[in-house]
């Protein structure tokens, strides 16, 4: 009966300590270099991090149309990591509802960014959010472009 007791104890212990050694939402695999060269390529349209809003969980980003063209965005954005001054993806499961938003011309808006579900808390490094935005160059043909914001954590 004690042997019983004592081996449903053992694998007990050794189940936990199996599934306690993955990763934590701390940690990310860094993955290859990043394939997203240009960002920015006009002054159309910016994002920046509204100030006061960055913390190692998210950050609130503003979208501004500085031109007389409407463009449309969705909910998905990409982090990446600097690392030896190279930009690199993070692999990561994202998941996103994909509604379609209008950016009117000449309008800004702001959006809430929650990261720590997909990429967990952020460590300390530098970073930069990647989001796509689109407009209709001529009837039914599309432009997408991507844009670009960095950001550091320093995390103590």
């Amino acid at each position: 009966m004690k042997k019983t007791i004592l081996t449903i104890l053992l694998c007990g212990v050794l189940v936990l300590g199996i599934t306690g050694c993955g990763k934590t939402k701390n940690e990310f695999d860094i993955g290859e270099k990043s394939d997203i060269v240009e960002v920015n390529p006009n002054n159309d349209i910016s994002m920046s991090i509204k100030e006061g809003t960055l913390t190692d969980t998210g950050a609130t980003i503003i979208l501004t149309n500085n031109s007389d063209k409407d463009f449309q965005y969705e909910n998905p954005y990409e982090i990446e990591i600097k690392k030896d001054g190279e930009w690199h993806k993070i692999n990561v499961k994202l998941n996103f509802n994909l509604p379609a938003f209008d950016l009117k011309a000449g309008e800004a808006k702001e959006i809430k960014l929650d990261w720590k579900e997909d990429y967990g808390k952020l460590a300390s490094g530098t970073y930069r959010i990647i989001k796509s935005v689109s407009y209709e160059k001529e009837e039914e043909n599309f432009e997408t472009f991507n844009l670009a914001v960095e950001f550091n954590i320093d995390s103590d």
